[in-house]
């Protein structure tokens, strides 16, 4: 594991996504997490490996004025939207065509922490909050929306986990991965930056809202290997860039990165043989 890995500076305009590709040497899939302990250096509490159909990357553009793509939503629907919701929808746009039957695992730091802002603000006035809006802030409106869409009742899982949401959704679709091989999963990882009247609840250089979608699907070829590990002992601190955009790295530039976090140090290998990028 490298010591230091140099943050990657990310565009603020930029779209990206892959179509995986047959790869050299696949990365089988483990049985379980191996866990492991060595004097001297950090301890691993989990080891796994996805398989990856295709993957796509949304970034918000503050410079232009058209709305991202969100596939086959109502139109009434669509207005209601939150720019983070229309973020998420176009990465899991992008991974399609998506089989019929898909679950999806949903993940979050704030989730639709603007709306949510804007309910109790509308109820410190006094005025009730609106019920189209309320339905759209729960963590998991968004993927109910895209089940709704795409009228698959397939399990929805929604997670919040602070800096390490992104790792924890890989490792839960892992398991679910591991106990039904044979049923597809789409991992959704969005973000969008609290308010500033929540003070510094981001560590992330650049705060504007972004997703990442990957399409898990048992005969693919790519894999996404991922090692979790309690930090080494060192003065604590955590990087500024987010764990999302370690993981992108990774995906964009192939091979290995490391995401050091507050209560976790993440390693990410990506193995194909070709990349695309669409920016």
């Amino acid at each position: 594991m490298p010591d230091n890995i140099d943050p990657r500076t990310m565009r603020r305009t930029a779209l990206w996504s892959s179509e995986a590709v047959p790869a050299r040497e696949s990365t089988p899939l483990p049985t379980a997490p191996t866990h492991s302990a060595t004097a001297g250096s950090s301890r691993t509490v989990a080891h796994w490996a996805l398989p990856v159909r295709r993957w796509a990357y949304r970034q918000h553009d503050a410079a232009s004025a058209r709305k991202p793509e969100v596939g086959d939503i109502d139109p009434m629907l669509r207005r209601r939207l939150s720019p983070l919701a229309r973020l998420a929808l176009s990465a899991a746009t992008a991974c399609g065509p998506l089989p019929p039957k898909c679950r999806v695992v949903y993940a979050s730091q704030h989730g639709e922490i603007q709306r949510t802002t804007q309910m109790l603000d509308a109820l410190v006035r006094g005025e009730p909050p609106s019920p189209t809006a309320f339905s759209l802030s729960v963590l998991n409106a968004t993927p109910g929306v895209l089940s709704i869409a795409r009228d698959d009742r397939s399990a929805i899982n929604a997670i919040a986990a602070l800096d390490d949401t992104l790792g924890y959704a890989l490792l839960d679709a892992w398991t679910q991965h591991r106990e039904a091989p044979d049923s597809p999963l789409l991992v959704i990882y969005a973000f969008e930056a609290p308010p500033a009247c929540f003070g510094p609840t981001s560590r992330q250089i650049d705060d504007s809202a972004s997703a990442l979608a990957l399409l898990i699907e048992s005969g693919a070829t790519a894999h996404l290997t991922c090692t979790m590990h309690l930090p080494t002992a060192r003065e604590a601190h955590a990087e500024r860039r987010a764990q999302c955009q370690s993981l992108v790295t990774s995906l964009l530039e192939g091979g290995s990165d490391l995401w050091r976090g507050e209560r976790h140090d993440w390693q990410w290998e990506w193995h194909e043989d070709a990349r695309h990028a669409d920016v």
